[in-house]
C-alpha cells in the first residue's frame, strides 16, 4: 500500500518507533492524544505491516455502509437545493410585487397562488434537511473516517462548484449592468438574494468539508 505525502511524516515516525521497540499500543494512545483521527493512524498502520509482512490487510466489504452514507449525502444535497431554490422564488415574487417592472405588462393573480408551491416545498423539504443533516453530523462524529469518504467529498465538491458558478455569475451580472448604468431597486434586491442564498450554501459545505482539529 502505497502512503500519501501527507501521511509520510507519521510512516516515519511509526518506523522510529517500531526500531525502538515502542509497542502499537502505546503509539495509537500517543496519536490520539495529539488529536489524529483512527482513520489516518490505521490507514498508516496498515501501510507499514503491508510492507513488512508483504501481504493486503484483509479488509471487509462495505457494500451496504457505502451505499447509505451515498444515500444520506445525496438526500441531504437535495433537500438542500429543493428548500434554498423554492425560498429564492418566494423572495422573487414578492420583490416583484413590491417593485413591479414597468416594462411588463403589469402582474396579475393572487400572491397567495403565486408562492403556494415554494411555501409548500419548503415547509417539506427544510425538516427533511435538518433531519439529514443531524443524521450525518451525528454518523461524523461517530466516525470520524467519514471525513475521508469518497461519496462525501464527490457530493461536497460538486456543491461548492454549483454555488461557487452561482455567486461568480451573480457578481459579473451585477457589475455588467452596473456599468451599462440600469441598476434598478428591483435588480439590485434580486442580485442580493442570489447572492446570499449561493453564499449560504457556498459556507455550508465549505464548513463541513474539513474535520474539526480535534478529529483530524
Amino acid at each position: 500500500m502505497n502512503v500519501a505525502a501527507s501521511d509520510s511524516d507519521l510512516m516515519e515516525f511509526l518506523r522510529r518507533a517500531k526500531a525502538q521497540g515502542v509497542s502499537d499500543e502505546f503509539v495509537v494512545s500517543l496519536l490520539r492524544q495529539n488529536g489524529l483521527s483512527d482513520r489516518r493512524i490505521f490507514r498508516v498502520y496498515s501501510a507499514y505491516y503491508e510492507g513488512e509482512l508483504g501481504l493486503p490487510v484483509p479488509t471487509k466489504v462495505r457494500g451496504t455502509t457505502i451505499a447509505r452514507d451515498a444515500f444520506l449525502y445525496v438526500l441531504n444535497f437535495l433537500t438542500l437545493g429543493c428548500w434554498i431554490v423554492a425560498l429564492g422564488q418566494i423572495f422573487y415574487i414578492l420583490i416583484e410585487h413590491a417593485f413591479p417592472d414597468p416594462a411588463t405588462s403589469g402582474y396579475t393573480g393572487v400572491l397567495r397562488d403565486q408562492i403556494a408551491w415554494q411555501v409548500a416545498a419548503v415547509i417539506v423539504a427544510f425538516p427533511f434537511f435538518m433531519v439529514i443533516h443531524k443524521l450525518i453530523a451525528r454518523e461524523l462524529k461517530r466516525r470520524p473516517d467519514l471525513y475521508d469518504s469518497p461519496e462525501r467529498q464527490r457530493i461536497t465538491y460538486l456543491a461548492l462548484i454549483i454555488a461557487a458558478v452561482v455567486v461568480i455569475t451573480d457578481a459579473v451580472w451585477f457589475i455588467a449592468t452596473l456599468i451599462r448604468g440600469e441598476l434598478t431597486v428591483k435588480f439590485i434586491l434580486d442580485s442580493l438574494v442570489l447572492l446570499v442564498l449561493g453564499g449560504g450554501v457556498f459556507a455550508y459545505y465549505l464548513r463541513t468539508m474539513e474535520a474539526p482539529a480535534s478529529e483530524a
